[in-house]
């Protein structure tokens, strides 16, 4: 079997706590002679703006104490504001102005903010194509909207157009086309049942 093989313990495992030895501990403390139990059956909800008795009643509750005072002092989440910086207990001769590092992924780090950053900044192009469409010195669209993708499939596939003929055609930028994948990676689709197409991508 080799040095790898599973262990068993040679003596048995000690035996559970009898019955007597449970009885041998200390007996609860009886309770409070003015301690009344809270509502066994919810009460229907009240609005007053004063408290009543079983208000009291319930905020009495000796088990719902315990646990709060279990839970001890709640040491809030580190935060990116400056106003939210709390005192170390551990240290509290640290200055209070410096911010606590925060725990997350570092902004330019967050794949989130990275993809809102790139759409902002694709818009932003997107935006400056359009204003700069049909002026001298423009190269032509790079941007394509469902419509235009759709032109270029009938064009290339459809009618076996080259792709710098659609390009100078639909006054596209060069390589605009070839961006889109060969044949059979975005191809127009067919539903059966009907003549209608659109675009299907592979």
């Amino acid at each position: 079997m080799g040095s790898a093989a599973r262990q068993y313990p040679n003596r048995p495992a000690p035996a559970p706590p009898s019955a007597q030895s449970a009885t041998n501990a200390p007996p609860q403390p009886p309770p409070a002679p003015n301690h009344e139990p809270g509502p066994t059956v919810k009460p229907q909800a009240r609005a007053t703006g004063s408290r009543d008795e079983a208000i009291n009643l319930d905020a009495s509750d000796p088990d719902f104490a315990q646990s709060l005072r279990s839970i001890g002092p709640v040491q809030p989440n580190p935060t990116l504001s400056p106003t939210s910086a709390f005192p170390n207990p551990g240290n509290p001769n640290k200055n209070l102005t410096q911010a606590p590092r925060p725990l997350g992924p570092k902004p330019r780090e967050n794949p989130t903010l990275v993809a809102l950053d790139s759409r902002a900044k694709l818009q932003e192009a997107a935006d400056a194509e359009f204003q700069m469409a049909g002026k001298r010195g423009h190269e032509g669209r790079q941007f394509l909207d469902v419509y235009m993708i759709r032109q270029i499939l009938i064009e290339r596939d459809v009618q076996g157009r080259s792709a710098e003929e659609i390009e100078r055609k639909m006054g596209l930028k060069r390589g605009v086309v070839e961006r889109l994948g060969g044949k059979g990676v975005v191809q127009l689709a067919q539903e059966q049942g009907r003549g209608q197409r659109g675009v299907e991508i592979v």
